[in-house]
Order: C-alpha cells, then structure tokens, then sequence
C-alpha cells in the first residue's frame, strides 16, 4: 500500500490529534495506519493502490482546519488517578472470549463476557443514587429525531441507515430473482430501497428526549437508567474493542433545571473517581470535544464551546504505547434537547439536561490492557465479584 507523508505547518498538538486521526479515515475509502511522528510535526498514513494524487493535499487541509479550531485550547484535568504515577500494562487487551464476527462487530464470551457484565452492573449502581426510571429503548430511532438532535450536520458520517424494500410486488420479486444464487447484494441492491425513515441509534439518550417531548418536569430530577445497543460507523479506525460499529452503553440521563443537573454531574465525578482508584486504573476525568464532521467554520465554534464551557468531561483510560482510550462521559447539554424537543421544567423554562455514559465494551479492553487477563493480578472487588466466580 502506498505511504503518504505530510510534514505539517506546525506540530500538532493532542487533542489536535486525536481529532485528525478520526476523521481522515473518511477522506477516502481505505485510509489506514494512521500516525503522528516527530512529536506531531509530521503525518504518515496509507492508502489504497490507486487513490487519487491530491489526497495529501486533501490531509494537509484537514489539519490545517482542526488546528486552527483548536490551537489556543488545552484540556482541564479534573480528576487524575493515582495509578498514572507507574501505569502498568499487563495485555494488550486480546484473550479467548473476544471474537470477532465483521466489521466493527464483536461477540464476546467466557470471562470477556463476564467483565463486561460486571461492568454493567457496576454502573447501574453507579446510577441508582438518583432513583432512576429504567428504560427499555429500541434499537431503532426515526430519522426526524436525530435530525432534532443536529446528528445529521454534525456526525452524518458515522450514520447508519436502516433501509428495505418498498410495498413494490415487482420490485421485490426482481430484487429476489436477482439474488436467487448471489452470496452478497448486487450493485443495484441500494437503488431498490425506500428512502430510510429510520437508522440505528447512535446513542441511547436521544430516545429519552423523544420520549418526553413536550412534556413538562415536575420539581427536581427526572432521571432515566437506560442500557443498549449503539452504532457508529468509524471506517478503518474500527480494529479491536476500541472503536466498534456495533456497541453498548450503559446511561444515565438526567432532567431538569441547570443548577440541578449541573450538581448532579459533579457527584457523578466524584463517584467516578473513586470507581477509577478502587479499581486500580490509570486514568483522567477531563475536558474533551466531540469529532464534529462538518463545516470549518462550524468546527471551530461548536469545539470551541465545548471545551471552554466544559460542556463534555470525558473519562480516558491509559493504554499501552502512550495511548488513551475514552471509555465513558459525564456531558451536559445546556438546555439544547430541551429546545430540541419542548421539554421544560415545572417553571416553564426550557429542561437542562446531564448524561453520564459507560461503553461497556471499551471498558473490557482498556481493564485488560492495564490488569491482564490473568484474574488473580486483578483488584479484588472485580475477582470476587459473582460474575466472575467460576474464573476465580
């Protein structure tokens, strides 16, 4: 495969970083091996045989708009672990039990199976302190939804759309006859479908503000306990446990004025924290802004705000080679879904809104890395716990 090699107008910084690697994946189709060299001054990455001459050039721009919107910004740490004094990697997060079945998909079984559940209830007892309502949410969400949510402007790369065929007798029979002896869709497979009115969930939150539109809160919190499948499409960055297409979130949502959500993440973190230190793993609660794929000038303000209104706390664990892996966020909306969706509390004031989010199966792997898959080097609240009985 060929090698592309960018030395760029100033080195990048982290989060500067993170961002371009995410999103030149979707430059075009089969970039891959991203990385940074001499200390952000330089970009390397492979392409296909035959990819258009101008895609470095392409590269370049990237990064010179990502900077832009970030070249005056720095994180704010606001929790540190103890174990990122002498961060220890046990595995490189791969063992018997992950599986993995296509792209961005994996099955898990045998003792991976059973962390991941661990995981899963651990943070529903995170939650319960606030009495939520648990929720049971589709795996389909409308369109016209994530179109409230602003997804289509600012994430339409990662969609994934839920297409079929249309109440068309003749069509279906020439689709079915077309694939009567194929292994796979024919190249006219797409053209047959009706226009998606619906696509998979990229977050389960979205379907709690859908369920209570134009409602009005009663006095204090309305929260929600909410566990399910998410899909965001992240093209050749989808490689291990990392960054899947298919994956689960365990939520917590919280509804209501700003000063009581707003204290309600604040103990979020501090129940965090002390989840980060009993478990012995290296890791930050700091500031973060979410891969916004859209116009330049819209990057830089959206970005911008998230970052200096500490809108996104984003919970990093370490991993091997100077790595970080987000694995959950304790975000706050301001009163945008309350807008959104003519939500308001019981004063009549657009509804503020808090979510705290755990990607259970990014939890899996970044464990792994930092405690290896053997579970008597593993902190005992986890080798005890009756998940993992039968391995202890």
């Amino acid at each position: 495969m060929p090698t592309h090699t960018v030395r760029l107008a100033a080195p990048a910084q982290e989060m500067a970083r993170e961002e371009i690697q995410k999103q030149l994946a979707f430059l075009a189709r089969g970039v891959q091996n991203v990385v940074f060299l001499d200390q952000g001054a330089v970009l390397r990455f492979d392409t296909p045989e035959g990819a258009e001459p101008a895609l470095a050039d392409r590269a370049r721009g990237l990064c010179d708009r990502v900077q832009k919107s970030l070249r005056s910004l720095t994180r704010k740490v606001v929790y540190r672990s103890p174990g990122l004094e002498s961060p220890a990697f046990r595995s490189d997060g791969a063992l018997p039990g992950i599986v993995r079945l296509g792209t961005g998909q994996f099955a898990l079984e045998g003792i991976a199976l059973a962390l991941f559940r661990y995981f899963d209830r651990r943070f529903e007892e995170l939650g319960a302190r606030w009495e939520p309502q648990p929720l049971l949410t589709p795996t389909l969400i409308p369109a016209s939804v994530l179109a409230r949510c602003d997804y289509f402007r600012s994430f339409p790369h990662t969609v994934t759309f839920a297409c079929h065929l249309p109440e068309d007798g003749k069509r279906i029979d020439d689709f079915r006859a077309r694939h009567q002896d194929r292994n796979d869709l024919d190249e006219r497979a797409l053209h047959d479908m009706a226009a998606p009115e619906a696509c998979l969930s990229p977050a389960v939150c979205y379907h709690v503000y859908h369920r209570n539109q134009g409602r009005q809160l009663p006095v204090g919190l309305t929260t929600y306990a909410v566990c399910g499948k998410c899909f965001r499409y992240e093209s050749s960055n989808m490689n291990d446990l990392r960054r899947l297409w298919d994956f689960t979130m365990r939520e917590v949502v919280l509804l209501g004025a700003k000063q009581d959500v707003l204290d309600a993440r604040t103990c979020g973190v501090d129940h965090v924290a002390r989840f980060l230190k009993d478990h012995d793993l290296a890791g930050e609660i700091r500031t973060a802004s979410d891969p916004f794929f859209v116009a330049p000038d819209a990057l830089a303000s959206q970005a911008y705000f998230q970052l200096t209104a500490e809108t996104k706390y984003e919970i990093a664990l370490r991993l091997p080679d100077d790595e970080w892996l987000a694995v959950g966020s304790l975000n706050y909306h301001t009163d945008f879904f309350g807008r959104a969706f003519d939500l308001s509390t019981h004063e009549g004031t657009p509804a503020h809104s808090v979510c705290l989010a755990f990607g259970l199966e990014r939890w899996v792997h970044a464990f792994l890395c930092q405690h290896g898959i053997d579970p008597a080097h593993w902190p005992q609240t986890v080798s005890r716990a009756p998940e993992l009985r039968q391995w202890t």
